[in-house]
């Protein structure tokens, strides 16, 4: 089974369903109808930073000032920035929500299907590091943005919703 695109005011009412303040972001093609919705508004307030370490950097710091911040990043950005997430949200113990987009995937398959490791190797990844994770594979699945977050919070740590097929 594939994935359908989900739209992105429907992510966007969830986003602020949590009182999400910020939403650091190396643009990710992947959810760019989401990114062009949030640039559009003041609430929540879009950074764009130049590295995945950077957001992590970001959230720690607004985390720590009483903001409610999360990312948006794509699956190869997960990769580029494992190590701050190790220091700066596991050890750390500091709340992490990362919508991550499955770059590259081809949604007619499951993400264990796909031929690029990007994508077939995401799920394992997160698993290895003990990081949760949902999977969002179309506008159904769109409360589990919620969810992730509130866990999070409970958990003072990372976690993943994982956006298989562009947002509309």
């Amino acid at each position: 089974m594939g994935a359908r695109s989900i739209p992105a005011q429907l992510l966007l009412d969830h986003i602020q369903s949590c009182q999400i303040t910020h939403v650091l972001t190396v643009p990710d093609t992947h959810q760019k109808t989401l990114l062009a919705l949030l640039a559009a508004r003041d609430q929540p307030r879009l950074l764009t930073v130049c590295t995945e370490d950077e957001a992590v950097g970001i959230n720690l710091g607004l985390y720590a000032g009483g903001q409610r911040p999360m990312l948006l990043i794509q699956n190869n950005g997960l990769y580029a920035c494992l190590n701050a997430i190790k220091a700066l949200s596991l050890d750390a113990q500091v709340p992490l929500l990362m919508l991550i987009g499955e770059f590259g995937r081809d949604v007619s398959l499951p993400s264990r299907e796909n031929k690029l490791r990007a994508v077939r190797l995401l799920t394992p990844t997160l698993d290895t590091w003990g990081i949760p994770h949902y999977q969002l594979e179309g506008p159904d699945d769109a409360g589990c943005l919620v969810e992730a977050y509130q866990r999070a919070e409970a958990q003072c740590g990372p976690v993943a919703v994982i956006v298989g097929a562009p947002t509309t």
